[in-house]
């Protein structure tokens, strides 16, 4: 596929560029003939052919014919005839007439992009924190410590790295570029060579020189950018075109209708749309530059986007629904740029890289690449396709063989001192994390009726410096482009909404209100809406629709998160002591975004987290996916939280009315501002961490040591019908956390226990649909597994992310990896059992039997790579959840004290909650049986977790073919009668999670956390 890619990609350079010269001069390689749009000169012949083509009206000069026999093309109105080649002719002169004005008018835009005028050629450079990151990624599960599958184990210290050797005395460059390492895929050689140019270099801890391989530098490249081009650079392009010279590319439509995966985008970004940074050039072609009104920040890059929509067709908004539906086929680029001190002294851009997305029918059929510029800014190669200098023909992959992951690339930022700095392109996984949730369902982002309708400075919560001319009229242009039309007769830019009227009848309360919700549309909005990433990953996250029209506006003040704290508690702080010194903002919004700003202690949260241990998480903030923090951002939301007037001697209700409440909400914003800002300045640069969440494909179970060290007692159980009866059967456990309307319709269940009802009235205590009924698998997967593995299995939460970011551990996406693959569900569980298996065949129940073993033992990643760091993870990504996901039958310091015990090997927990069915220690049984017997259940139903609603499911789990005795019951913990009576109903619990991922998470169905009613029904 690729190589049929490539021949395509050859033929496409001869076709689609028809030597598009602008009347600045500007040039994009090729020296086809044909004849291009008005207003350009024709290109010149290849060696042989015929005269090149005609100039356009107003053009300039035609272009010299090739060599040996082309002709000259002829001049445009007012331009002259070409020269002919050798042995050539002439061409024709044009008609004459005088100067034509411009048709592209300098851009009046408040962000100049000016480009930068060196373009040396440099050496590739590599950082020591990079090559760890990727080495870790492809090592580090199997490998880092802890770990030590093979014998082999490294810590990954510059100087461990320099001296490391396996058992055999090999190097790991070495095992790497003899290609014997069996989880690695796609670019090991690669990582090989770059390991030993490492090495050989000293082992440096910063940047060392990346080895050329076969590479030719080509300074030339495919783009020359004229200086006056350049230098008038901006984000809405160089110059504005008049509508008359908008013009269509048929053929690249059909090119781009056509294709079908990533394989098929060209290799090469000439070979696209964007030919040119000259607009005048790119609009005949019918690509046009465009701003949002709220743009999302990415590291202070600045940002040139195009749009491209096929011929015939347009951006059509939709005034009943007040959405923007975006056809099929149209291709979005937008280039980032990073600011760069040059020789002279002067800070200019550099082009860092261009994203595209080719849009299709539906948001997940949607192309997309990125591509990355070389050095010298002469041309742009799509990530995925054969990047690494070290080994250019090795195409940069995940590890399941899908392009394009993260990639960093170091450049020097200041020529005048050689200071290096590293920009990050994000991978493919975390794009589709972002543009999951866009607004027209489009996978677009940033073209929204809010977006392309700009306002001017101080209206609306624009937060951009300044608006100018054509940034205003920027809505008036596109229509008249035809880029956008309506679904009436008419549209103007009136009929478009503003932000302010997006959730009538609610308003902003205020000015930072408004504000805070501009910059929540442009940086928030596309994970924290319904169909979002945040969502996806957590469901308690809901209620949190920061998309226009969502919840921000009039957002409830006594709201609390999952976790039960408020998410805007009134100040603790008298007006007496109101001051930037002892004003901390506070609350569960406010917290999650200063995550990073290093303003978390105990006193102000009330959480066990220092400020030393948060500096192990500084890679979780908002927004995602980027390498330092926007301080805006806590400045936003602590005016936000400050700035709603309350009644404090009344418990911090709003007091809108009340001037001196008024009075004082402006000086807390005030004061708020100056400390989220302070403390936010001295924490901004937070580092990138690598990421690769995908499977090895073909599946490679992830310890590979498994057919040597499993344990005999998990061989010797096995997995029985009893098994899979159990595993189906629902259970009643009390009532989901009450933040849902439940609908008071649902069906009386078959079976109604004595608690469900209300003694006194003879009716439901609550709706029926207020239960909380889940199966054992479900019950196990969703208490022990999903906070870790995520609730649709793939990996994607923020506990997965944290561990990523410190000690390295990826971990498993049970949808891809060992119940995987996705077109294939439950395809690699033949790894364990029938003719893959070969000599290490498990037998039928073999893959359950290596689940239990990886979550007993198997898994040896550490959860940090210190015991603080260890300690600082379960405080913030476990603490009270363990208890709170579902009734598990323990106490919160019981149950702590088992995930810190067991760590990864997560069914450990398990063993301590059979271990309280064995000795009900905590009279959790006593009561439950009690309860039955009475029938007086309110001291039970009293609690907000009621841990007894755990009690039935669990004894049936712990002693499915494993009867507990009373001999057991009162036997010592550390006898041997004991720890296999706990085995055994460690195994059943294992096996429960197993047949649930393997029937029901494979198939999309999701095991519903207690405390998630949100999944099933809409918030309250």
């Amino acid at each position: 596929m690729m190589g049929q890619g490539r021949r395509w990609v050859t033929m496409r350079s001869m076709v689609l560029l028809l030597g598009v010269v602008s009347i600045a001069g500007y040039s994009c390689g090729g020296d086809d003939t044909g004849e291009p749009p008005g207003g350009t000169s024709g290109g010149g012949a290849t060696s042989g052919g015929d005269g090149g083509g005609s100039g356009g009206t107003g053009g300039s000069s035609g272009v010299a014919g090739g060599d040996n026999g082309g002709g000259g093309g002829s001049g445009g109105t007012g331009g002259g005839g070409g020269t002919g080649g050798t042995g050539g002719t002439g061409g024709t002169g044009g008609d004459g007439g005088g100067t034509q004005p411009r048709l592209c008018t300098p851009a009046r835009s408040h962000e100049p992009i000016p480009q930068r005028h060196s373009a040396t050629v440099e050496d590739a450079l590599d950082t020591f924190s990079n090559l760890s990151g990727e080495i870790e990624i492809q090592c580090g599960n199997c490998h880092k410590a802890p770990a030590e599958q093979g014998d082999f184990s490294y810590t990954g210290t510059p100087e461990n790295l320099c001296n490391a050797r396996g058992k055999s005395g090999k190097t790991p460059d070495d095992v790497m570029l003899s290609g014997e390492m069996p989880y690695m895929i796609g670019g090991q050689e690669a990582l090989g060579r770059r390991l030993q140019a490492w090495i050989a270099q000293g082992c440096p801890t910063g940047t060392y020189v990346l080895p050329k391989g076969d590479m030719e530098v080509d300074p030339d490249g495919d783009f020359v950018t004229p200086r006056e081009i350049g230098d008038a650079l901006t984000e809405l392009g160089n110059c504005i075109p008049d509508a008359e010279i908008v013009g269509r590319d048929e053929e690249v439509d059909e090119r781009f209708a056509a294709m079908q995966s990533f394989e098929d985008l060209p290799v090469k970004l000439s070979e696209t749309d964007f030919v040119s940074l000259d607009a005048e050039v790119l609009a005949r072609r019918g690509t046009l530059a465009y701003a949002p009104t709220y743009p999302l920040w990415s590291d202070d890059a600045a940002k040139l986007r195009l749009v491209h929509v096929p011929a015939g067709q347009a951006i059509t908004y939709d005034p009943e629904a007040k959405k923007l539906r975006i056809p099929p086929n149209t291709r979005l680029y937008k280039t980032f740029f990073r600011a760069v001190v040059e020789p002279d002294g002067v800070t200019r851009y550099r082009k860092m890289e261009t994203r595209l997305i080719v849009t299709r029918e539906q948001a997940e059929d949607a192309l997309f690449g990125t591509y990355v510029w070389n050095a010298e800014e002469t041309s742009a190669k799509l990530l995925g396709t054969g990047l690494d200098p070290a080994s250019p023909d090795s195409r940069e992959l995940y590890l399941n063989g899908e392009p394009f992951p993260d990639y960093v690339r170091p450049y020097t930022a200041d020529e005048t001192t050689g200071a290096v700095q590293s920009y990050a392109v994000p991978g493919a996984t975390r794009c589709v994390a972002c543009h999951t949730g866009s607004e027209s369902e489009s996978f677009v982002l940033g073209i929204t009726p809010f977006q392309l309708h700009k306002r001017p400075k101080g209206e609306g919560g624009v937060y951009t410096p300044d608006v100018l001319a054509d940034e205003l009229n920027q809505l008036e242009r596109l229509l008249a482009y035809g880029v956008v039309r309506g679904t009436l007769a008419t549209l103007t830019p009136d009929d478009f909404p503003k932000l302010e009227d997006s959730a009538l009848p609610r308003r902003a309360r205020n000015a930072d209100e408004l504000n805070m919700q501009a910059y929540m549309a442009g940086n928030c909005a596309h994970c924290h809406n319904p169909r979002g990433y945040a969502v996806a990953s957590k469901a308690t996250l809901r209620g949190l629709d920061m998309s226009p029209g969502g919840s921000v506006f009039g957002f409830p003040m006594d709201a609390t998160g999952s976790d039960g704290r408020s998410y805007f508690p009134p100040t603790r702080v008298s007006v007496d002591e109101l001051s930037i010194q002892n004003l901390v903002p506070n609350g569960g919004i406010y917290s999650r975004v200063v995550l990073p700003t290093g303003a978390w202690t105990l006193r102000e949260f009330g959480l066990p987290v220092s400020n030393e241990e948060l500096g192990s998480f500084f890679i979780l903030h908002m927004p995602m996916h980027t390498a330092s923090v926007d301080c805006r951002l806590p400045v936003l939301v602590a005016r936000w939280w400050a700035s709603v007037p309350r009644d404090y001697e009344r418990g911090g209700q709003e007091a809108p009315e009340d001037p001196e409440a008024i009075e004082l909400a402006m000086r807390l914003a005030d004061a708020a501002e100056a400390r989220a800002l302070r403390d936010c300045e001295q924490h901004r640069d937070i580092g990138w961490v690598l990421e690769d969440t995908t499977e090895r494909y073909p599946y490679v179970p992830r310890n590979i040591d498994w057919k040597t060290k499993l344990d005999d007692w998990i061989r010797a159980e096995e997995m029985t019908s009893e098994h899979e009866a159990l595993a189906k059967k629902a259970y009643a456990q009390g009532y989901f956390a009450p933040r849902c309307a439940f609908p008071g319709d649902s069906p009386e269940p078959e079976t109604v226990e004595p608690w469900m009802i209300n003694q006194g009235t003879g009716r439901p205590r609550q709706p029926w649909s207020a239960i909380y009924w889940s199966n054992p698998g479900e019950h196990i997967y969703a208490g022990i597994c999903s906070n870790c593995h995520g609730i649709y299995g793939d990996a994607q939460t923020g506990a997965a992310r944290a561990l990523r970011a410190t000690s390295g551990a990826r971990v498993a996406s049970f949808v891809d990896g060992l119940f995987g693959p996705r077109w294939a569900p439950n395809e690699n569980l033949a790894t364990f059992h029938g003719p893959d298996a070969g000599e290490d065949d498990l037998g039928p129940d073999g893959a359950a039997k290596y689940l239990v073993w990886m979550a007993t033992g198997g898994t040896t990643v550490s959860f940090g790579r210190t015991p603080e760091e260890e300690r600082t993870f379960f405080n913030v990504f476990v603490n009270n959840r363990i208890v709170t996901a579902v009734p598990i039958p323990l106490d919160l310091e019981t149950a702590k004290a088992a995930f810190r015990r067991s760590r990864a090997n997560m069914l450990g927990v398990a063993r301590a909650a059979c271990d309280e069915i064995r000795t009900d220690a905590h009279r959790y049984g006593a009561r439950y049986d009690a309860a039955v017997a009475s029938g007086n259940w309110s001291s039970i139903l009293s609690s907000v977790v009621p841990p007894e609603f755990g009690v039935p499911m669990w004894r049936d789990v712990c002693t499915l073919r494993n009867p507990l005795t009373d001999e057991l019951r009162t036997a010592d913990a550390s006898s041997p009668e004991v720890d296999a009576w706990l085995r055994r109903a460690v195994f059943n619990a294992g096996v429960m999670a197993y047949i649930y991922m393997r029937d029901e998470l494979t198939k999309g169905v999701i095991a519903v956390p207690r405390d998630a009613c949100e999944l099933k029904f809409p918030r309250q």
